[in-house]
C-alpha cells in the first residue's frame, strides 16, 4: 500500500511538471486569435460530446448565438454522453491518429487525470489567445484545480445538497445536515446515488477516510433507495419513491416543473462539490472551431444556456447557486468538500473503491 501511494504521489508532481513544460511551450507557440478563427473558418463543422447542457433546444440556441458571434456557418452537432464512455472511446481510439470528437465533457477531474496521463488532452494558451476577445476567459480558467489549469475548461459545478417532494414531506422536518441523514429514524426513506454513495466520499478531503467510512455504513444501514445516477435520484424524489434525498443544485432544478418545482437545500455541515470540465483532445477533427467554441462556451455561452436548463457555477458572482453557498457558509460554516489536486483525486479513488466494498459486502 505504502509503495502504491508513492507511485501516486510520484505520478501527480510527474504531470504537474510536464503540464507546466508543456504550458510553457505552448505560450511561445500560441496562435493569434485571427488565425484560429480563419481556421475554425475553413474547418466548417464541430462535433461535440458534452453532457450537460443536455437539452436539444439549448444546444440550438448555443450554435447560434456562437456562429452569429463570430460571423461563422459551422455545421455543429451535439451529443450529450457521458463523459467516462467518451473517454474511453477517445483512449481507444488515440493511438489511430485524427479522432472524431471535438469538445468532451462535462467531465470532472477524475476523468480527466487520465486524459492527461496518456497526453490525450495537454495545456493550451487559452487566455493569451482568447483574452482580449473573451476577457472573462482568465478568470474562468483559474477555477479549475491547479493540475488542470490551462488544460481543461470549467463548464458546471455539481453542488450537493438534499432535494425533497413537499408533498411527502415538510420542509421543517427535512433533515438538514448530512449526519442528520444517517439517523436511523429516515430508514428507506431516502434517494442516493448508487454510484459509490457519491457525494459521500468527498467528505473524505474534510474528515478522512476512516469517518467518511463510519458514515457510508451507517448510511448504508439506514436501507437508502439506491439509484443509478443523481439525476436519478431527483426523478425519484419528483415520481414520489422518496420523500427526499441526496442530488445536485441543477439537477433539483431540472427535475422540478413551474407548478411544483423540487426543494432543494444545501447542507449545514458540509458542502459538496464537484467542478466539471470540458476539453479538446490533440486529435479533434476540427481544432481551431474545438477551441473557440470551448472558449465562448464557458465565457458568454453559459448566460445563453441558462435561458433554457440550469448550468450552475459557484464563481459566477451573484449567480444563485453562489449566493446560496455563501448565504450557508455564513449561516451554519459549512465547509467546502472538494477536490484541490490531482493528488486529491487519486486519494478519493481509494475512497471510493472502500465504499464500493461496503455496498458490495452488503448485498
Amino acid at each position: 500500500m505504502l509503495k502504491s501511494c508513492i507511485t501516486r504521489a510520484v505520478l501527480a508532481v510527474s504531470l504537474g511538471t510536464v503540464g507546466l513544460l508543456t504550458l510553457g511551450s505552448a505560450h511561445a507557440q500560441a496562435p493569434s486569435f485571427a488565425a484560429v478563427l480563419e481556421g475554425a473558418k475553413r474547418e466548417g463543422a464541430l462535433s461535440v460530446s458534452v453532457s450537460s447542457p443536455g437539452l436539444p433546444e439549448t444546444h440550438k440556441a448555443l450554435f447560434d448565438a456562437f456562429n452569429k458571434r463570430f460571423n461563422l456557418n459551422l455545421k455543429a452537432e451535439w451529443t450529450p454522453v457521458s463523459s467516462v464512455s467518451t473517454g474511453t472511446r477517445l483512449v481507444a481510439e488515440f493511438g489511430r491518429g485524427k479522432g472524431n470528437i471535438d469538445i468532451v465533457g462535462a467531465g470532472g477531474a477524475e476523468e480527466a487525470a487520465i486524459l492527461v496521463e496518456r497526453g490525450i488532452i495537454k495545456p493550451y494558451p487559452w487566455a493569451e489567445v482568447f483574452g482580449r476577445e473573451l476577457p472573462q476567459i482568465g478568470e474562468v480558467l483559474g477555477r479549475a484545480i491547479p493540475d488542470l489549469r490551462g488544460i481543461t475548461l470549467p463548464v458546471l459545478d455539481a453542488v450537493y445538497g438534499i432535494a425533497w417532494n413537499p408533498d411527502l414531506i415538510k420542509d421543517d422536518e427535512v433533515p438538514s445536515s448530512y449526519q442528520a441523514v444517517l439517523d436511523p429514524r429516515w430508514q428507506g426513506k431516502v434517494a442516493v446515488n448508487a454510484f459509490f454513495l457519491i457525494p459521500l466520499d468527498s467528505t473524505a478531503f474534510l474528515v478522512g477516510r476512516d469517518k467518511t467510512l463510519d458514515m457510508a455504513k451507517r448510511l448504508i444501514a439506514n436501507k437508502p433507495v439506491m439509484e443509478r445516477g443523481t439525476p436519478a435520484v431527483s426523478r425519484a424524489i419528483t415520481v414520489g419513491q422518496t420523500p427526499f434525498g441526496i442530488t445536485t443544485f441543477h439537477a433539483a432544478a431540472r427535475s422540478g416543473t413551474a407548478d411544483k418545482p423540487q426543494k432543494f437545500k444545501l447542507f449545514s455541515d458540509f458542502i459538496p462539490i464537484s467542478p466539471v470540465y470540458v476539453y479538446v483532445p490533440e486529435n479533434s477533427p476540427h481544432p481551431n472551431a474545438a477551441r473557440l467554441f470551448a472558449a465562448w462556451l464557458v465565457t458568454e455561452g453559459i448566460p445563453i444556456a441558462n435561458k433554457t436548463e440550469l448550468v450552475p457555477r459557484v464563481g459566477d458572482v451573484g449567480s444563485s447557486i453562489s449566493d446560496m453557498v455563501k448565504a450557508q457558509q455564513a449561516k451554519s460554516g459549512a465547509k467546502i468538500a472538494s477536490p484541490r489536486s490531482l493528488s486529491d483525486v487519486k486519494e478519493g479513488d481509494i475512497t471510493r473503491k472502500a465504499i464500493a466494498d461496503l455496498l458490495t459486502s452488503t448485498k
